[in-house]
């Protein structure tokens, strides 16, 4: 029989296939890019419009935090409640 042939046309069909390490890593690279752009798109829609929200400070007086927007927006009120 020939089966030193049969091996060597076995190995023509799978490269004539693109099935190799090259093939494989440019489909998962695709893949992860693909993911990575669509979370970025995601995450630039979704994301709070207002750039403070996020932003704390320790409140004066006080053991624990508050957000700043607020405290910058009226301290004058800030520390007549907290004379209360």
């Amino acid at each position: 029989m020939n089966s030193g042939k049969g091996a060597a046309s076995s190995k023509t069909e799978t490269e004539d296939e693109g099935i190799n390490g090259t093939g494989i890593a440019a489909a998962i690279g695709a893949v992860a890019g693909a993911a990575l752009l669509a979370w970025g798109i995601g995450s630039a829609l979704f994301s709070s419009p207002e750039p403070d929200a996020g932003k704390t400070m320790k409140a004066p007086g006080r053991d624990y935090r508050i957000p700043r927007a607020d405290f910058e927006r009226d301290p004058k009120s800030y520390f007549k409640d907290l004379r209360k």
